[in-house]
C-alpha cells in the first residue's frame, strides 16, 4: 500500500507523479521484456496457421494416393428407356441393352362405396375386428379396426400409418369410391396378402371372414399366379389392377430379370434405372473414361498448395515488412520443399512433364492441354506418377505436421515460459523498488514537516528575544 498518495503538505511536491514518472523508466527492461514475449506468442499462432495449411494440402494429397483417379462416365443412347452411372470400378466398355418389361408393384382395389366415410366393418359383430397385410416375404403388420376409424378413409389412414410396406389411397372411379392398396416394392415376389379377423378371436381367415361382406371386402389371397402375373383361386374379395413383376432386360444378347429398376449387381460398377420398355429396340449403354475426377483433385492440391505458398510469404514477410517468422528456418526448408515437388522424378516421370509447373511468383497451375495429352498417351502412366508423388509428398508433410512443427512449437513455448518467469520476478522487483520509493519520500516529507517546526521555533523564539530587548530599552 503506498504511504504517500498525494501532494506533500509540507513539501508540496506531486509524489504520485514523481513516483510515476520514475517507475516509467524502471518499467523500461519489462516493456521490452513484454514485447519478446508477446512476439513469442505471434510465433506460436503463426505456427498453427502454418501446420492448418500444410493439413489441407495434406488431406489433398492424400486424395491423390487413390489408384482409381480416373472416374467413369455412363452414358444411355435413350435417357427416356433408362439411365446409368458408374463408379471407378467400372469396365470401360460399350453394352447392347434391350429392356421387354421394367418391373412393377402389384395394386389391389376393393368392391365400389358411396362415399369415403362408409363404414366398412360391421361392428355389431365385434367391436375391435383386425387386417393383416403382409407383401412377399416380409413381417405381416396388423391393423385394428374399430369405431375410431371404420371408415373407408379412416382405414386408409390406419394403414398407411401402420408402417406396412403399402400404399393405401381412395379413388372415384365414377361408378363409385374405391381402396387402393399398392405395394410400395416392385418385383414379382412381392405380391399383397391381406387376411380378416372379424370376430377378434386371432385367427385370420376363417370362412365368414373371406365372404363379401364387412371387413372381408378387403381380403385377398390368392392360391397362386398364372405366368402372366394374374391371380388363381384363393380369397379375392379386392382385384388386381397391376401385377407384381420382375423387370426383363437383355444385356449383349443375355435375358436376364431383377425385381426392382434400379440395379446395380449386374454390371460391376454400374448402376441402371430403368424407365420403361425400349419397345422391341436394342439400345446402348457406353462406360468411358472421365478424366474430370482427376483433374478436379489435382485443382484441389495445386489451390491448397498455393494457399500453403501465401501462408508462407505472409508469416515470413519482406524486409519492408518483417512477419512473425521473419528469419525463422524452418518456413525456407518448406518453401524449398514444395518447390521440389515439380522437379523430382516419380515412376519415370515430372509433374511438369503432365503439365503441373510454377510460373515466376512460384504460383503452381495445370496446363490441361498437357495432361490431356499425357492422359491420352497412356494414363495408367500418369496414375502411377501422382500416385507416386502423393505417397512421397504426404509422408513429408506428416513429418512436419506430426513431428517438425510441434518440435519449433516447443521451442517456442519453453523460450516464453522463461520469460514469463524473467517478468514475473522483474514485476515483484519493480513492486518492491515503487514500495521503497513511496517510503523514501515519506522519510523526506517527515523530515521536512520536523525542519519546518524547529524553523518556526527558532523564528518564535527570535522574535521573543527581540521583543524583550525592545521593551528594555
Amino acid at each position: 500500500m503506498s504511504l504517500i498518495s498525494s501532494v506533500g503538505i509540507t513539501s508540496g511536491i506531486n509524489f504520485d507523479e514523481l513516483v510515476s514518472k520514475l517507475m516509467e523508466l524502471e518499467r523500461v527492461p519489462l516493456l521490452r521484456l513484454q514485447g519478446r514475449i508477446n512476439d513469442y506468442e505471434q510465433k506460436i499462432s503463426s505456427l498453427g496457421t502454418l501446420a492448418s495449411a500444410l493439413s489441407s494440402l495434406k488431406d489433398a494429397v492424400s486424395e491423390l494416393k487413390n489408384t482409381e483417379l480416373i472416374g467413369r462416365n455412363a452414358t444411355s443412347s435413350d435417357e427416356s428407356v433408362f439411365t446409368a452411372t458408374a463408379t471407378e470400378d467400372a469396365t470401360v466398355a460399350t453394352y447392347a441393352i434391350k429392356i421387354n418389361r421394367i418391373a412393377q408393384a402389384q395394386s389391389l382395389y376393393s368392391t365400389v362405396f358411396s362415399s369415403d366415410t362408409d363404414p366398412v366393418a360391421d361392428l355389431s359383430q365385434s367391436s375391435i375386428q383386425k387386417i393383416q397385410i403382409q407383401v412377399g416375404s416380409s413381417t405381416p403388420v396388423t391393423i385394428t379396426v374399430d369405431s375410431s376409424n371404420n371408415t373407408l378413409s379412416g382405414i386408409r389412414d390406419a394403414i398407411n400409418s401402420s408402417g406396412a410396406p403399402v400404399r393405401a389411397s381412395i379413388v372415384n372411379d365414377g361408378t363409385g369410391y374405391r381402396l387402393i392398396i399398392t405395394s410400395n416394392n416392385t418385383g414379382a415376389s412381392n405380391t399383397i396378402q391381406i387376411l380378416i379377423d372379424e370376430d377378434n378371436n386371432g385367427v385370420f381367415e376363417e370362412t365368414a371372414e373371406t365372404d363379401s361382406l364387412g371387413l372381408s371386402r378387403l381380403a385377398f389371397n390368392p392360391d397362386s399366379y398364372d405366368s402372366n402375373g394374374t391371380p388363381v383361386g384363393g380369397v379375392q374379395q379386392m382385384s388386381q389392377s397391376m401385377q407384381a413383376a420382375d423387370a426383363e432386360l437383355v444385356v449383349d444378347g443375355l435375358t436376364v430379370t431383377r425385381a426392382s429398376n434400379t440395379i446395380s449387381d449386374l454390371i460391376t460398377g454400374v448402376t441402371i434405372t430403368l424407365k420403361k420398355d425400349s419397345s422391341g429396340s436394342t439400345l446402348s449403354l457406353t462406360i468411358s473414361e472421365n478424366t474430370e475426377v482427376l483433374k478436379n483433385k489435382l485443382n484441389s492440391f495445386i489451390s491448397a498448395y498455393n494457399q500453403v505458398f501465401n501462408t508462407i510469404k505472409n508469416l515470413k514477410g519482406d524486409f519492408t515488412r518483417k512477419g512473425p517468422l521473419y528469419g525463422v528456418s524452418l518456413t525456407n526448408r518448406i518453401m524449398n520443399t514444395l518447390r521440389e515437388i515439380t522437379i523430382n522424378s516419380y515412376n519415370g516421370k515430372t509433374l511438369a512433364s503432365l503439365g503441373i509447373t510454377h510460373d515466376r511468383s512460384g504460383v503452381l497451375q495445370m496446363d490441361s492441354s498437357t495432361l490431356d495429352t499425357a492422359l491420352s498417351e497412356d494414363s495408367d502412366s500418369v496414375i502411377n506418377t501422382i500416385n507416386e508423388m502423393a505417397n512421397s509428398v504426404y509422408s513429408v508433410l506428416d513429418e512436419y505436421i506430426s513431428t517438425i512443427i510441434p518440435n519449433k512449437r516447443e521451442g517456442f513455448e519453453s523460450s516464453k515460459r522463461y520469460l514469463l518467469n524473467r517478468r514475473d520476478s522483474l514485476e515483484r522487483r519493480l513492486e518492491l523498488i515503487e514500495d521503497s520509493l513511496r517510503k523514501r519520500f515519506y522519510l523526506l516529507e517527515q523530515t521536512l514537516s520536523q525542519l519546518q517546526s524547529e524553523s518556526n521555533y527558532v523564528t518564535q523564539q527570535l522574535s521573543n528575544i527581540s521583543r524583550i530587548t525592545g521593551d528594555q530599552k
